[in-house]
């Protein structure tokens, strides 16, 4: 498994070019976050670096994804919370299509007033969870790749997400500083839905008035076909990972 430090240059070049898009998002949510309570980040630069600059430490390896497959990715973003990392992605890479799986409806409404007011017509917004959605057959292995931010253990993550992955496409997943400890109890779950762990990329990331956040990028393959049995229901799920 690779563990080199993730480059954020990508990142950071796509984050200047769409500024101005970004910026909108950003006065949204803040205006929105007083009512609906949709972020604990609220200040323009923690937004920008915490929320947008984060949600993009995965671009590179997407893009090299693209390159590979020679076509526009499909990506489906589960548990997203208020876009994040679906609708950045969505914001900078507009020839991409972007399915976005947010459970509560204030968070998915609030997503589809992002879309609305930003303009974003290759982003959808489906309201509903993702163990039962990975069982419908238009969603079952047809994503180049799934992403998940700061969701839930990797065991967990794993059932709920890889089975929406095409063979040979990728999960990414957003993780703290118990990365490792997480990998160690996530291997069985990882190779019975069918996938491997690839790299785990450790990254930090600044804002002007917060502490250094030292995070980790897990990119997991797609090897095989994940069986039909899974994901189970959440309540087993959590009760018994795999």
């Amino acid at each position: 498994m690779n563990n080199h430090k993730l480059n954020l240059d990508f990142a950071q070049a796509a984050l200047e070019e769409y500024r101005e898009t970004l910026d909108q998002f950003s006065e949204l949510l803040i205006a929105e976050n007083k009512k609906y309570n949709l972020t604990r980040i609220d200040s323009p630069q923690q937004i920008r670096v915490r929320h947008f600059l984060d949600s993009l430490a995965g671009l590179s390896i997407l893009d090299e994804l693209s390159k590979k497959t020679g076509k526009p990715l499909k990506i489906l973003d589960i548990g997203s919370g208020a876009g994040f990392p679906g609708l950045v992605l969505a914001v900078v890479r507009p020839q991409w299509k972007i399915i976005s799986l947010e459970a509560t409806k204030k968070k998915a409404d609030f997503q589809q007033k992002i879309c609305d007011t930003l303009g974003l017509k290759n982003a959808t917004i489906l309201n509903g969870r993702a163990e039962e959605t990975a069982h419908h057959a238009q969603f079952r292995q047809q994503f180049d790749a799934v992403t998940a931010r700061a969701l839930a253990a990797m065991p967990v993550l794993a059932e709920l997400s890889l089975g929406f992955v095409k063979t040979g496409g990728f999960g990414l997943y957003w993780k703290g500083p118990s990365v490792k400890e997480e990998l160690k109890t996530a291997q069985a779950a990882i190779k019975q839905m069918g996938a491997k762990i690839e790299k785990s990329a450790p990254y930090t990331l600044q804002a002007e008035d917060a502490e250094p956040a030292n995070l980790s990028l897990v990119i997991c393959r797609k090897t095989n076909a994940t069986p039909k049995q899974y994901p189970r229901i959440f309540g087993i799920i959590k009760k018994k990972p795999l």
